[in-house]
């Protein structure tokens, strides 16, 4: 019987402080999936590690007990006290719990931006990242594959009324709110990944002058957003006194800006810095220094929803739970068919050994009769799948799996 688990963090119980002490880079991602499965009765896993959250998904046998948390902060080097109390802030889900937590996630219902659109690109890229190691089990990625059809269904069919798609959306609109002014503002984003060029072209948008920053070594290979300009990372600092607005997105582990680079730049005028990664990119001491005001990924999510919205959630969650049905039916499908194989291939031999009596009291050549024989048994075969899978379409699965239970019986020696 397989089991499935989900263990993870995320912005609803712990700080962006404490989310990033628990962010992958892809090395780290591989190394934990690898010590995951290295584990007994362990049959695959894929790790979803995004800014807002870490969960870990794996497959087991139902009566394993691996402690993964203990495996992700040793991959992580955290131990003791600080080990102790982050576990509190993690929280595992089984079975029918995680399938519909991962369901309702990809399809951006768990989001602080609720009905965002860049989740269901993580966790489709979470699934062919563990399906490229070989980590991933059929389980899962059968799972996360009806998960992105969900995601997609729900985006296609509920109109979940919303203004923002990505959290730099939440954040103009949150600043927007208190006063601030993006058109004809200088802007400089420091990143040049999904999340940049979203800000970037945002930002764009909204009519401000955007400058992106791109690493030296690669500048005549990547592209920006139209009607953005470029300069290269190692020049933002003297680019900066002439800002209005800095975001920076990058999946570095480093800070991009701090406090340090300040000491030689005076900032003459107010200077908003965005801060969208995890682990941070800006150093936080910089929120406290004259001029600046500093704003990080937890400080941005979605207003408090109409009713309107909160009938649209409504329906995508029956959406889920439609394919939920769809995914246990398969899943216990998968289980029940070998079952039905035995089944069958009991049923065709004590109908084989029958006829073969009749046959053998039969005047024929016996070439006639061995391929008589192989046609009574491909025949037969066929009978009886027809039978089975047809009572499976016909019956609920309990009663199903009582009647394969029957069957059984009927050929116990």
């Amino acid at each position: 019987m397989i089991n499935i688990q989900m263990i993870g963090i995320d912005h609803s119980r712990a700080s962006v402080e404490e989310r990033e002490l628990f962010s992958f880079t892809k090395t780290k991602q591989k190394e934990l999936m690898e010590a995951v499965v290295r584990q007994q009765s362990v049959d695959g896993c894929v790790l979803l590690s995004t800014c807002n959250r870490m969960e870990l998904y794996v497959s087991l046998d139902a009566k394993a007990e691996p402690d993964l948390y203990r495996i992700i902060c040793h991959c992580k080097q955290i131990s003791g006290e600080e080990e102790k109390r982050l576990r509190e802030l993690f929280t595992v889900r089984t079975e029918e719990d995680a399938v519909r937590h991962l369901f309702l996630l990809t399809a951006g219902l768990k989001s602080k931006i609720i009905g965002e659109d860049q989740i269901l690109t993580q966790v489709g890229d979470a699934l062919e990242f563990a399906r490229s190691g070989e980590f991933a089990d059929t389980v899962l990625k059968t799972l996360f594959r009806m998960a992105v059809t969900a995601g997609k269904k729900i985006k296609t069919q509920v109109a979940i009324p919303k203004g923002n798609t990505s959290t730099i959306d939440a954040a103009l609109t949150q600043l927007a709110r208190q006063g601030y002014q993006f058109a004809g503002e200088n802007c400089l984003v420091i990143g040049n990944g999904e999340m940049g060029k979203v800000a970037a072209q945002t930002l764009r948008d909204a009519g401000a002058n955007v400058t992106v920053t791109v690493r030296k070594y690669r500048s005549g290979m990547v592209s920006i957003p139209i009607g953005c300009s470029r300069i290269h990372y190692g020049e933002r600092m003297n680019f900066l006194p002439n800002c209005d607005i800095v975001v920076s997105a990058t999946a570095s582990p480093n800070f991009t800006l701090r406090e340090e680079l300040f000491r030689d730049i005076t900032i003459r005028k107010p200077l908003l810095l965005l801060d969208l990664a995890v682990p941070r990119d800006i150093e936080p001491s910089l929120g406290r220094k004259e001029n600046i005001t500093l704003y990080d990924m937890d400080s941005f999510h979605t207003e408090k929803l109409s009713p309107e919205a909160n009938e649209s959630l409504v329906r995508a969650a029956a959406i889920v739970e439609e394919q939920m049905a769809e995914f246990f039916q398969w899943l216990d499908g998968r289980d029940v068919i070998p079952r039905i194989q035995e089944i069958k291939a009991e049923a065709v031999q004590d109908l084989n050994l029958r006829i073969e009596k009749i046959l053998k009291k039969t005047p024929m050549q016996e070439e006639d009769r061995v391929q008589l024989l192989e046609a009574v048994d491909t025949a037969a075969g066929k009978v009886v799948n027809k039978m089975i899978f047809g009572l499976r379409d016909s019956l609920n699965q309990e009663a199903f799996l009582e009647c394969v239970a029957g069957l059984e019986k009927v050929y116990e020696e």
